[in-house]
């Protein structure tokens, strides 16, 4: 594996509206580099369409140190593309991501980069513990043994963004086409050789989380859609079982109610049978054609081709332009 003045160590912090915290975290990440003893480094910065002055603090720091480099979106694109941005720019053998809130702990990097000096191609901070409340730790749990149920491929629990991956890796994640994406998803989905490290996240440095009820639930929905097609499957059995048990349930009711004179005293009339099954099976007929909508609206997505990001190379720092992922 190569020695540690042989590589290029490129590190990838999405950031939106971060200015209050980033100081404390940029400071922190200089020192475990230095302490480390890793002198080959890029810093890049992925300001999400910032409207506070994250990008002018990230712009004084390449000012004293050229090896700081900032992505400025034209706009708020979300962290996901925020991520791809700066993993399509990196230079490095090794490319690490990391949140700038300072939830996922600096100080862990020198195992992250160990990890994969021994081998490794994905290294894959695996979180242990976390300040969130029991609602969002409920479903958070919820989402993952569903998803592990329906999907061909597993996600570890507690498995994060906070993660370092190969160069090789890298080459192959910038093939992939999607618009709607989940970059962690797409990067266990990848596979290659991966190693978890245990972390326990801590707390923001400020602000508030990026990730509001709306954002989690489309990033719940992209993960299903994008990594699994069971659902429109579970679906398509689920009327099966639905319309077979309604010709069942209406064949029993034929011999029972005119043929026997209702015995069981049901009275059921035909119209109240006829209205309790359609209004049954519409249910079933809109949940389904739900399912299929998101799988639908992907393909519109997907069909425009427009590019994932676009970056404000007027604002952006030491960035070679171009796009990427059309």
């Amino acid at each position: 594996m190569p020695k540690l003045q042989d590589y290029l160590l490129s590190i990838v912090v999405p950031v939106y509206n971060e200015s209050t915290g980033l100081f404390k975290f940029h400071a922190s990440l200089i020192e475990i580099l230095r302490h480390a003893g890793v002198k080959d480094y890029e810093i890049i910065y992925c300001d999400d369409g910032s409207t506070d002055n994250t990008a002018e603090l990230i712009s004084g720091w390449h000012a004293t140190d050229p090896q700081i480099k900032l992505i400025s979106f034209s706009r708020n694109f979300g962290k996901e593309i925020a991520l791809s941005a700066g993993i399509a720019m990196a230079q490095g053998q090794a490319i690490l991501m990391l949140d700038g809130d300072g939830q996922h702990p600096v100080e862990l990097i020198p195992e992250f980069i160990n990890a994969w000096k021994n081998g490794a191609q994905v290294v894959i901070g695996l979180r242990t513990a976390n300040d969130i409340g029991w609602v969002k730790r409920l479903t958070t749990r919820l989402f993952y043994k569903l998803f592990n149920k329906l999907a061909d491929q597993k996600l570890i629990i507690g498995s994060t963004d906070f993660r370092l991956i190969d160069r090789k890796v890298q080459q192959v994640f910038l093939t992939l086409p999607e618009a709607d994406r989940i970059t962690r998803g797409l990067i266990d989905w990848l596979g290659f050789r991966r190693q978890y490290i245990k972390f326990a996240a801590k707390k923001r440095e400020s602000g508030l989380p990026g990730y509001n009820l709306n954002k989690l639930m489309g990033l719940a929905a992209n993960s299903f859609t994008s990594l699994t097609l069971k659902p429109l499957f579970l679906f398509g059995y689920l009327g099966v079982l639905i319309t077979v048990a309604s010709f069942l349930l209406g064949i029993v009711v034929f011999i029972e109610q005119p043929l026997l004179g209702d015995p069981w005293h049901w009275k059921f009339t035909g119209t109240a049978m006829l209205g309790i099954l359609i209004l049954f099976l519409v249910g079933i007929v809109l949940m389904s054609q739900g399912i299929m909508s998101l799988y639908v609206s992907r393909i519109y997505r997907q069909s425009r081709q427009r590019p994932l990001y676009v970056v404000d190379y007027d604002k952006s720092i030491g960035i070679e332009k171009k796009i990427i992922h059309q």
